[in-house]
């Protein structure tokens, strides 16, 4: 019996024509696909985000578990929110798929979205948590108001703002064929159901489609971070090998805006056909493991924890701790203290070694304070 599978994928981000910074991260790491959207003050929208993809990168297993890794990773979000006041306030959306027998599981908080197209016909399949939404299906009021709305950005439900969050987990019926999108409000705020139909329907490359996708967007207005994933639906027989495809995190990608060449903010995906194509994930796997390390490594210089280094020492890390592969960690030491992990008492390390995120300061503050009120702590320096 035929398999269903994903069988072809396609993604591209750009931060729009107004905003400063892309608060959007998303996942390709089969069998699971995502895209969160930030918020928060200063770039806390950024870290949010970033924890969510990263949190869901290598994910095995079914329909409870996504749902079950999605409520841990709103509680991480949250405490690291209340814990640190640079990211006060924090949080993100998530729309999160996966292929489970012959159906598309759909774990969903906020107002990313998921859409279907076969046959040429194109469906939202996820609700709007935000407040238009809710007065849409209350027939307070009708798409067409709701797209001039002026709180249509307000959401009613994301990952951070409480610790505990109700997600909604869809299976939905697929076929060979089948094409999804996943997006962020950037796209559906500037595009309408009709053109998303209109350019879905036009074929080809999903790369290509999606950077099409993010074109438009930019065309109508560009007023937010755009970013869209785009999954095509094959089947495989039980004695077909599954094709391998490389685990593939984009996380925020403020950093490569900066550095990249300045052009027209309304031709910015056109005429910066390298960076669409890097971030659309065509091919340059390699080349996308310098992209993740690049933007963790400069774009997330806010994010900061306190760890242990491979010789038992206690370090500050900049970055997220996750490792996107084993030779790719999404973090990097920037301080490494004289203090062993291994003479401090079990409770010492579990609240310093607890992966909390934070500023460099609050991190590095954090050591500090143990070696002053600990000087004893620190290791001896070797005699000749």
């Amino acid at each position: 019996m035929p398999l269903l599978l994903i069988r072809e994928t396609g993604a591209c981000s750009d931060v729009g024509r107004l905003r400063q910074s892309n608060e959007d991260a998303l996942l390709l790491s089969d069998p699971v696909f995502a895209v969160a959207d930030g918020m928060g003050g200063a770039r806390a929208g950024e870290v949010a985000s970033a924890m969510a993809v990263a949190a869901l990168h290598g994910f095995q297993g079914g329909e409870q578990q996504l749902a079950q890794a999605i409520e841990d990773v709103n509680l991480r979000i949250h405490t690291a929110s209340q814990a640190d006041a640079s990211l006060l306030g924090m949080g993100t959306t998530i729309t999160a798929a996966m292929v489970d027998g012959a159906a598309l599981v759909l774990a969903h908080v906020g107002d990313s979205r998921a859409y279907l197209l076969r046959a040429g016909q194109l469906r939202q399949l996820t609700d709007d948590h935000s407040l238009v939404g809710e007065l849409i299906r209350r027939g307070a009021l009708t798409p067409a108001e709701a797209e001039r709305h002026p709180q249509r950005s307000v959401i009613t439900r994301a990952l951070g703002a409480d610790a505990r969050v109700d997600i909604d987990v869809l299976r939905v019926p697929v076929e060979a064929d089948d094409l999804i999108l996943l997006c962020s409000d950037g796209l559906t705020g500037m595009v309408g159901d009709a053109e998303l139909g209109r350019i879905l329907r036009g074929g080809g490359n999903l790369d290509q489609l999606a950077q099409e996708l993010v074109l438009a967007a930019n065309r109508a207005g560009g007023e937010d971070n755009i970013t869209c994933v785009l999954l095509r639906i094959g089947t495989r027989n039980e004695e077909d090998t599954e094709p391998e495809r490389p685990p593939i995190v984009i996380l925020p990608t403020t950093a490569l805006d900066a550095r990249a060449p300045q052009a027209s903010p309304a031709d910015r995906v056109a005429a910066r056909g390298g960076r669409g194509r890097l971030l659309a994930i065509i091919g340059g796997v390699a080349a996308l493991g310098i992209v993740v390390a690049v933007a963790v490594a400069i774009g997330l210089q806010w994010a900061h924890f306190v760890g242990a280094t491979d010789d038992g020492r206690l370090a500050v890390y900049q970055g997220l701790p996750f490792d996107v592969t084993a030779d790719l960690p999404l973090y990097r030491a920037v301080s490494i203290s004289d203090i062993r992990t291994d003479v401090l008492s079990a409770e010492e390390r579990r609240a310093l070694l607890d992966h909390r995120l934070g500023s460099l300061d609050s991190a590095q503050a954090r050591v500090d304070g143990l070696m002053a009120s600990s000087p004893w702590l620190r290791t001896p320096p070797s005699t000749p």
